[in-house]
Order: structure tokens, then C-alpha cells, then sequence
């Protein structure tokens, strides 16, 4: 084994043990959930909280959200980068959030 894959393999090792700065489930309150208030946010701002390329947990805000990166899957940066890094988020909790970003919006654009 030559040096270059000796370093390799460590870093390899390295990466394995890092864990994503994210909520491991969407909290109770997690605007992301079937069963948050309806018309909590509005329709404009679920709209751009979506279309963000990540979102910080309301509640735990030096985490990333868990219920924006079960919305919008790999469209999510965090979820990329994991991808990228060969690393599992951990998330659960995907049956709690909405199926799709139209029915988040509309959920939260009525009152």
C-alpha cells in the first residue's frame, strides 16, 4: 500500500465518524409536520422556507432542521453533503411530515 492510500484510509475512517449537525427527528412543533397549525406560517413564507437550500431548527437553532430535510430531500445542502461524504443522516420520522411541498404550503396558507 502506497502513502497516498495509507492517508486515504484514514480520512476514509475519519469521515465515517462525523455526524451531521441536524435534529435526528421533526420536533412535536416542526412547521414541516401533517399536524402543525394550519395557517401558522402563511403561504408566502412556507413557500420560501421550502425553496431555502437548507433551514435551522426553530427550536434547537445550531441544528439543521430534520422535517426540511425529509420535505426536500436531496434538494436539501445537508442532505447532499452526506451523500457526498458517504455518511447516513440518521433522520427519522418521514411519515410525520407532509408527502409533498404543495400540500405544505397549502396547509399553511389556510386559516
Amino acid at each position: 500500500m502506497d502513502q497516498f492510500s495509507v492517508v486515504l484510509n484514514k480520512h476514509e475512517k475519519e469521515i465515517k465518524n462525523i455526524t451531521l449537525p441536524c435534529t435526528k427527528n421533526p420536533c412535536k412543533d416542526c412547521p414541516f409536520r401533517k399536524d402543525s397549525i394550519k395557517g401558522w406560517l402563511g403561504k408566502q413564507r412556507m413557500t420560501e422556507i421550502i425553496q431555502a437550500n437548507s433551514f435551522v431548527c426553530h427550536k434547537k437553532t445550531n441544528l439543521q432542521c430534520a422535517g426540511h430535510m425529509l420535505l426536500n430531500g436531496e434538494q436539501n445542502e445537508f442532505v447532499q453533503l452526506a451523500k457526498r461524504l458517504g455518511l447516513e443522516t440518521g433522520i427519522k420520522g418521514r411519515e410525520l411530515v407532509f408527502d409533498n411541498k404543495n400540500d405544505c404550503i397549502e396547509h399553511h396558507g389556510e386559516i
